[in-house]
Order: structure tokens, then C-alpha cells, then sequence
């Protein structure tokens, strides 16, 4: 009789073996969730890292270079089919290098040709894997390259109407918060010791443009809209992989993971991304956040 009130004692019950599946498989889901997060932030940091190389790359460059700066463009061939441009980052119009290569871009898609005859390739250790970001989910065969150049760096050399490298004036010659002496005033960033605050200019940011590659720099309006002077105009808008934050790196070497795509933004840039033209109204926080970092020093905040 003792023996078998023993045993009944040190026996489970079924309630108390279903709480601890339920403990067991909430920690498991802990775990995962924790792998999860670890993962993510990992991919980011390895992002942060390609755009902190392209960032020294660019000064690296720059400093063989009688201090130019690498353009944001990505071709050398202008409107009429003639090349102007050059020292470019990376380079989409460039020929085959030899039989069975491709060129720089077939399509709407570059090739890995296109990073080869930019200017940073070799700057970059001749590393296909600095150009394209681990939170980028597209396919290499798609898209070889996640990142974009500010499109206010580097540029400047040219005439009034040529300033921005994707040709966006700064400031904007008919706005009417323009100063008079800013609307035929060229500014220049052609080289480093043109840019007055470093450690506050963007230099690379994630970007996934929906015309197939990134196209030229990234660029956006840092004049408030002509048409509509409280909205704020993305030219481009930056890639989505990463929650609410932004990618990106300054001109000397830093980098930041800025959280400023609130939901109703990142909603508006799912939408209307294709469009090469995303609106933010009301206060515009981002837009100021972005505007603010494109070339401080020259951009005064009442044209923001």
C-alpha cells in the first residue's frame, strides 16, 4: 500500500505535463524570436559596414586624385549621346571588356562589368559583395548593387543648370524663399575639401529604384515644393529592408541606421516609389532629416 502511494506521488499529471510543453515551446519561441532580432541586426551592421567602405573608398580616391571626388553618376554618356561625364562610381555604359563579357548593362539591368569600370572598384578590393547589401532579398542576376551616391557630392563643376549630378538645382532658381544672390550662385562639392562639413554629409545610402537599377545619385528636392511650398519632394526615396530605419553613411567613415520612415512615409514610398516623385506632407520630418544631411553648410534650413 506505501509503495503504491509512492509512486502515484512522483507521477505527472496531465495538467502539469501540458504546462511544461506550453513553458518549453514559449521559450523555443523566445529563442527564435531572439534569433531573429540577432540575425537582422547582424545584416544591418554588415550593411553599415559596405557603406562605411564606400565612404573611406571615396576619400581613398579622392586623395589620389588631386582631391576629386568619384561622381554619383552611373554613366558617362550625356543627353545627346556624347561622354561628359567621368570618374564615375560605377559605370552602366560601359562596353563589353572582352568576348563572352557582358557590358556594363543589358536592359534594365547592370551587370557586374558596370561596378568593374567604375571608379571605386578597385578602392572597394575589387569585392562585388561591398556593393550590394545583405538586407537587399533581390538576386544578384537582378540587382547587383544596393547603394547609391549622394547626388550632391562631387558635382558643381558644370554650368547653372548642372549642378546637381541628376540635374536638380540647388537652389531652385524660381522659388520664391530663394535669396537673390543664390539663384545664379553655383555651388561646388567637386572636391573634399569643397564639402564644409563632413562628418554631417551623406555620402552612400540603400536605395532599391524600381526602373531596374539604381539609377545616377540619390538625389531629392531640398527646396520646398514650387507647386506646393508645405510638401516635401523625394526624387528618391530609400530602400525598405530595414523597418523604419535608413541606412547610411557621411564623408568621413561614419555611419547611422536613422529612424525616421514612419508608417504612413513607408506606405507612400511602397505606393508611389516607381514614380521617381513621393510627396511627404505636413511637417515633413523625414524630408528635413534627409535634406538636412545632402550637403550641410550650403543648404540653409528656411529653403528646407
Amino acid at each position: 500500500m506505501v509503495n503504491r502511494m509512492s509512486n502515484r506521488r512522483n507521477a505527472f499529471t496531465l495538467v502539469e505535463l501540458l504546462v511544461v510543453v506550453g513553458i518549453i515551446a514559449l521559450l523555443i519561441g523566445l529563442l527564435f524570436t531572439s534569433l531573429g532580432e540577432f540575425r537582422r541586426q547582424a545584416m544591418q551592421t554588415a550593411c553599415l559596414s559596405n557603406e562605411r567602405q564606400i565612404a573611406l573608398a571615396s576619400v581613398a580616391y579622392a586623395n589620389d586624385s588631386m582631391g576629386r571626388l568619384p561622381s554619383s553618376r552611373t554613366d558617362h554618356i550625356g543627353s545627346v549621346g556624347i561622354p561628359i561625364y567621368m570618374n564615375m562610381w560605377v559605370d552602366t555604359e560601359a562596353p563589353s571588356p572582352g568576348p563572352g563579357e557582358p557590358p556594363g548593362r543589358i536592359g534594365n539591368k547592370e551587370t557586374l562589368t558596370s561596378l568593374k569600370a567604375g571608379a571605386l572598384w578597385t578602392y572597394l578590393g575589387q569585392n562585388p559583395a561591398a556593393y550590394k547589401s545583405p538586407q537587399d532579398t533581390e538576386d544578384t542576376t537582378k540587382r547587383v548593387r544596393s547603394y547609391s551616391l549622394n547626388a550632391f557630392v562631387g558635382c558643381g563643376a558644370g554650368s547653372y543648370a548642372n549642378r546637381c549630378s541628376d540635374l536638380w538645382d540647388f537652389p531652385h532658381p524660381e522659388h520664391p524663399t530663394t535669396p537673390p544672390e543664390l539663384k545664379k550662385q553655383w555651388y561646388k562639392t567637386v572636391t573634399i575639401a569643397q564639402i564644409p562639413q563632413p562628418s554631417r554629409t551623406m555620402c552612400a545610402i540603400t536605395e532599391e529604384d524600381r526602373f531596374g537599377y539604381n539609377l545616377h545619385g540619390w538625389c531629392i528636392s531640398i527646396h520646398p515644393s514650387y507647386d506646393h511650398p508645405l510638401f516635401g519632394e523625394w526624387i528618391d526615396s530609400p530602400a525598405l529592408w530595414n523597418g523604419s530605419r535608413v541606412n547610411m553613411s557621411y564623408m568621413d567613415g561614419s555611419v547611422e541606421a536613422s529612424d525616421i520612415l514612419y508608417p504612413s512615409l513607408a506606405r507612400q514610398f511602397a505606393i508611389d516609389a516607381d514614380t521617381h516623385w513621393v510627396i511627404e506632407g505636413g511637417s515633413r520630418p523625414a524630408f528635413k532629416y534627409i535634406s538636412d544631411r545632402v550637403i550641410p553648410g550650403l543648404v540653409k534650413q528656411s529653403l528646407q
